[in-house]
């Protein structure tokens, strides 16, 4: 993505959360965000238990584990760093990882496995509660006219999803260097055939850890749903922040909803406008007013910003570690 368009999704995003809170109006917003207080901290350390939570996955995925435990929670807090500080997601964090896992002496394609398969698992589960919110929203009839096929499809896709790794973890057959000879008629064949065969080494390493390990498997897929769990926690104690209560039912669906929308929107740099209008729209569905909505989204951003700047900080002392 050039420089421009990056900067044209942001200029963008930053005017549609502008008309929301417009919109919701902006005392209104004010309001509840100063309600918030003190439980914006309780929120910010729910969601660096959630990271917490997310390296210790991380670190269980490497079957050939050369690095401390405690290094893989700096390298997982600079990811987070550079995932919410640049806007860009997963897209430069997750590398961003690898590069630093190599750094600590593991193998480059076991380092890039390990962190394609952390992400993997926590896709999978979000996928889980993904299906569970959008199932939830679909039995209750809480959707506008024309937006239950819309997301009967988004639906069955996910669950596509979810076969695709099962077939994957049961069979041990991959299917991303496949997939990438499959799209050579689009790449051009010699360049598929050459990024599949690049792509080898690190989906050896995948699947063995899929299929040759369930019970390891079966553990860190324990381990993402408690992460998820925490961000649902996140929910409930942000809304109540801002003067609401929402049941554990509600929050399911609004976390749930929400991923649905950073993966349909994952090419707008760090989702900016497309979450905070799903918050709003997900929040009438549950009952709550729609300035809650889009003020629990701002809210949950303030937390993840106040999280990213302490992985600048770890990120900024593994540099200078380096250098020493």
């Amino acid at each position: 993505m050039t420089g421009f368009v990056r900067a044209s999704l942001l200029g963008l995003g930053l005017a549609v959360v502008a008309l929301l809170i417009w919109r919701a109006g902006v005392g209104v917003v004010l309001s509840m965000l100063t309600h918030v207080g003190w439980r914006l901290a309780a929120v910010a350390a729910i969601y660096a238990a959630h990271v917490t939570i997310r390296a210790w996955a991380l670190w269980r995925t490497m079957l050939d584990r050369r690095v401390r435990f405690t290094d893989v929670l700096r390298i997982r807090l600079s990811g987070e760093a550079v995932e919410t500080l640049t806007f860009t997601g997963p897209f430069l964090a997750e590398p961003v990882k690898g590069w630093l896992l190599v750094r600590r002496g593991v193998d480059t394609a076991a380092a890039f496995a390990a962190v394609i398969t952390e992400y993997l698992l926590y896709a999978v589960m979000a996928a889980v509660l993904a299906v569970i919110a959008l199932w939830l929203l679909l039995t209750r009839h809480a959707l506008p006219s024309g937006f239950a096929s819309v997301l009967g499809v988004v639906l069955i896709l996910t669950i596509a999803f979810l076969g695709a790794f099962t077939f994957a973890s049961t069979t041990g057959i991959g299917l991303i260097a496949p997939g990438l000879r499959a799209i050579g008629i689009v790449l051009g064949w010699s360049r598929a055939q050459r990024a599949a065969d690049d792509f080898r080494a690190v989906e050896d390493l995948i699947i063995r850890f899929l299929h040759g390990h369930p019970a390891r498997l079966a553990e860190v897929l324990a381990i993402e749903a408690a992460a998820h769990a925490l961000l649902v926690a996140d929910v409930i104690v942000a809304v109540a922040g801002l003067g609401f209560s929402i049941s554990r039912v509600g929050a399911v669906i609004v976390e749930g909803g929400v991923k649905v929308v950073d993966v349909a929107f994952a090419f707008v740099p760090g989702q900016l406008g497309a979450s905070e209008g799903a918050y709003a729209w997900l929040a009438g569905a549950v009952g709550l007013p729609t300035a809650a909505g889009l003020s629990l989204a701002l809210v949950r951003r303030f937390r993840g910003w106040l999280v990213a700047l302490a992985g600048l900080v770890v990120l900024t002392m593994i540099g200078d570690a380096s250098r020493s």
